[in-house]
């Protein structure tokens, strides 16, 4: 698959997406968001299947492990109601941790020119578990930190780029960038 392509796929796919969550309301983001958490580290396990290294494999287990494990050690600690008062497990968000952990590995230990449209899709993930009703922005905040800390530590660099967040006028902003060869 050509460059453009997976850009124009990956577009695609997120207008796709976001056309479904804002048309039915709080059940397709979760929907949403569901799918995202599930398709971010398949898509860097299949990356990680087909590279043949073995440590490509050991790495995304730490680190989605590592995010999945301090999750829900947070959510057995700290029980916060959920924002639907569907439960008392909202802080940390587990799908935005599992959403950043696999986008973080993929930036790290690959370097491609897909990651920013990764970390896109993580950071859709957060959104959609807020409008789902499931989140406060502080959960998806935490969650989003656990996953890129422990793709961070977990994952050994092969060429990459680099997330960072910068403070700005209003807020913070998030800037990624890749050094050139």
């Amino acid at each position: 698959m050509s460059y453009l392509s997976s850009k124009i796929g990956a577009l695609t796919l997120a207008t796709f997406f976001l056309n479904i969550a804002f048309a039915g309301g709080a059940q397709n983001w979760a929907n949403a968001s569901d799918i995202l958490a599930i398709g971010l580290p398949l898509v860097a396990t299949g990356k990680a299947l087909t590279s043949g290294d073995t440590n490509d494999i050991k790495d995304l287990t730490f680190s989605l492990g590592t995010a999945l494990i301090a999750t829900q050690g947070l959510k057995s600690l700290i029980h916060e109601n959920r924002p639907d008062g569907s439960g008392n497990d909202s802080f940390p968000s587990g799908h935005t941790a599992i959403a950043f952990a696999a986008a973080g590995f993929y930036d790290k230990r690959y370097g491609s020119e897909v990651s920013p449209y990764l970390y896109a899709a993580a950071g859709l993930t957060a959104l959609a578990r807020v409008k789902a009703d499931k989140h406060y922005n502080k959960d998806v905040l935490v969650g989003a930190a656990l996953g890129y800390a422990s793709a961070e530590y977990f994952t050994r660099p092969v060429s990459g780029g680099a997330l960072s967040l910068i403070p700005a006028r209003s807020g913070l902003s998030l800037f990624w960038q890749k050094p050139l060869n």
